[in-house]
């Protein structure tokens, strides 16, 4: 079965060295591609780059899955439909030393890097991306195409709206539930509720105002 990285920036090129240094993982594909439509086709990365409409070229009969490498959630979505209205399946990929409780739920589509935690009974939805060291407690919900950034905690019992994205080594209580399209940013304590598509800071974590656009990397 062939691997399509569908993303090359650093989100992709990690997801390829997850493959590259877990031998089960990697012995499960025959081949790995990146795909990036916004970049010339060719050589990359030790392997190659190829837009999606070129991907069947490149599948054989051992079929193909597709595992979306993006950091903004919004990204993580659009990619995730393109690729389920193709038909094409979704891989998940997990890090041989990630710890996962036999009792935790894991989507497809899911990212879970090197020595993240997913506690018992919790529950991660499709196309979540849970990177270095990140920490879901018992009983919380990551709803579909959550980005958890490194060293960031997530409380028990708590629940995670769809395209939420929380940065860099933040925090929030147990029992705490963050909206859809919410943005945490980095370093932030987060003690209370936060509203869909509001986008806090600080300790306490406090609404800040624009990013109407809900873009956690603006350009």
């Amino acid at each position: 079965m062939k691997l399509f990285i569908y993303g090359a920036g650093g989100a992709g090129l990690e997801t390829y060295d997850l493959v590259s240094r877990n031998r089960k993982i990697k012995t499960r594909y025959t081949g790995v591609y990146f795909v990036d439509d916004f970049a010339p086709e060719g050589e990359y990365y030790g392997t190659r780059r190829l837009h999606f409409t070129s991907c069947k070229e490149y599948m054989g009969e051992d079929g193909a899955a597709f595992i979306i490498a993006a950091g903004e959630p919004a990204v993580r979505r659009l990619l995730y439909e393109k690729v389920k209205s193709a038909g094409y399946p979704l891989a998940t990929l997990i890090d041989e030393t990630a710890i996962i409780s036999d009792t935790a739920a894991i989507g497809k589509g899911c990212i879970i890097q090197a020595y993240a935690v997913v506690s018992s009974e919790a529950t991660i939805n499709e196309n979540c991306f849970l990177m270095l060291q990140t920490i879901i407690g018992h009983h919380a919900v990551m709803e579909s195409h959550c980005v958890v950034s490194p060293k960031a905690t997530v409380g028990g019992h708590s629940r995670v709206g769809t395209e939420a994205f929380l940065g860099l080594g933040s925090s929030m209580m147990q029992g705490v539930n963050i909206g859809s399209k919410a943005i945490v940013g980095l370093g932030s304590m987060v003690f209370k509720n936060v509203e869909d598509g509001a986008t806090v800071i600080g300790n306490p974590a406090r609404v800040t105002k624009g990013n109407s656009e809900h873009k956690v990397f603006g350009r």
